[in-house]
């Protein structure tokens, strides 16, 4: 997977933004639950954890024909765009787009939203 450097580079430096903003941000009170603030639950961001046992997969769409361009370790914490209805993994079909530097797609089957979930996407799957 060439991209993978690449990719969570990206995903460490949008987390260190998150954390500093909300350190800096309205007080301690936001950095700890910022779900509690309504642009964090009515409009996003969304942000959700990787749950898989192992590294998660990354795709180029929703589905595992996809290319893969990267993986994501477990716990780590990415910003979901959109999903949709994709390939069924495990009994689970909604696939989540990632925005970690670059648009990417993931099961939700290994994913789960910290708060809200996002919005369904429109007719277009890429970026």
């Amino acid at each position: 997977m060439t991209h993978l450097s690449k990719f969570r580079r990206g995903a460490a430096v949008l987390a260190s933004a998150g954390l500093l903003c909300g350190v800096l941000g309205s007080g301690a009170a936001v950095a700890a639950n910022p779900a509690s603030t309504p642009a964090a639950t009515a409009h996003g961001p969304y942000k959700g954890r990787v749950v898989a046992r192992h590294e998660l997969t990354v795709r180029t769409g929703p589905g595992t024909n996809y290319r893969a361009v990267g993986s994501l370790r477990h716990g780590e914490v990415v910003t979901l765009v959109c999903k949709v209805n994709g390939q069924n993994v495990r009994g689970n079909s909604r696939w989540y787009k990632l925005r970690e530097g670059r648009y990417a797609w993931a099961s939700a089957r290994y994913l789960r939203p910290l708060g809200a979930a996002p919005g369904w996407c429109g007719n277009r799957h890429h970026r």
